[in-house]
């Protein structure tokens, strides 16, 4: 079985991060793995369990960063990480019996470009999603069980698999988000658009910690950035044109497009994407009834 390399972004996880990877490291498995922490400066001190030397986390390897946002400490991770099937886990999850190996197993059929096991909430285990859609203001929602494995837009990014060759093709998660928002909507639209497949496997359930709020501070403005640079890197004009509309009462508004436009590669990446894809951002939204 390929080596595989599980990357947690972490920042303000508090008692969970310390949860998530002894649920990791004491469920049995059969796949080789390890584990890369991305503490993305986290202010809780919820990664100093890993600096204490303790055998039981050495094949944890700890990267601290200054605060890159969600989808750069993946992508860091990935980088500092050598498994020929990278696992993107949140740092606030449980796992089950041979979790592992069954998501590295579902990647070998050929054009899968990633796979995620259905997500339970932790304190109501039997609220389990299955991949998630968008409704018409770009919004997440779950998806009810499959009748085995199947095509979902959008891989949640609580718990995804993907094969490094296929994470480096597509150039990973997008690197021009602000701190959080969007990583795994694009990542996983970016996988369809250049001809790939995003499935769930309705056989793994892995336990996911639902928050009210985050850990940290995310602005309003934060937040309609990721979702501009979304549209602007993937939409028809038109559909750019919705995106912006549904952030024009933001009061700054005007300086927030400017910046993506004028101060960013958006525009660059737009035109590259554009070259690479074999799908349209039509051709998605019709394949799986999105009504944005």
């Amino acid at each position: 079985m390929p080596q595989v390399s599980i990357v947690i972004p972490c920042k303000n996880e508090g008692r969970f991060i310390k949860q998530t990877i002894e649920s990791i490291l004491d469920t049995p498995g059969r796949v080789p793995y390890d584990i890369t922490v991305v503490n993305d400066g986290s202010t809780d001190g919820c990664c100093t369990f890993l600096q204490t030397g303790q055998k039981i986390y050495s094949r944890v390897k700890l990267i601290n960063t200054t605060g890159i946002g969600a989808a750069n400490a993946r992508n860091l991770g990935a980088r500092h990480s050598s498994g020929e099937v990278l696992v993107f886990c949140d740092a606030h999850i449980t796992v089950e019996e041979d979790w592992l190996d069954l998501l590295a197993e579902d990647l070998g059929e050929e054009g899968i470009g990633a796979v995620s096991p259905g997500i339970a909430n932790m304190n109501q285990v039997h609220a389990i999603g299955y991949g998630l859609t968008w409704n018409e203001a770009m919004e997440a929602r779950w998806l009810p069980c499959p009748v085995g494995m199947a095509e979902v837009p959008f891989a949640p990014g609580g718990c995804v698999a993907v094969k490094r060759d296929v994470f480096n093709n597509v150039e990973g998660f997008e690197r021009g988000f602000r701190i959080y928002g969007f990583e795994d909507a694009e990542f996983s639209l970016k996988l369809w658009l250049f001809g790939y497949r995003v499935l769930v496997d309705p056989g793994v359930v892995i336990k996911h910690y639902f928050r009210k709020s985050q850990p940290y501070a995310i602005t309003m403005e934060e937040y309609a950035y990721n979702a501009l640079r979304v549209a602007l890197s993937h939409f028809t004009p038109r559909r750019v044109g919705k995106v912006m509309n549904m952030f024009s009462h933001l009061k700054n508004f005007g300086q927030l497009v400017s910046g993506i436009l004028f101060e960013s590669d958006v525009l660059q990446q737009r035109q590259q994407y554009f070259q690479r894809r074999k799908y349209n951002d039509d051709w998605f939204m019709e394949k799986f009834q999105i009504p944005l």
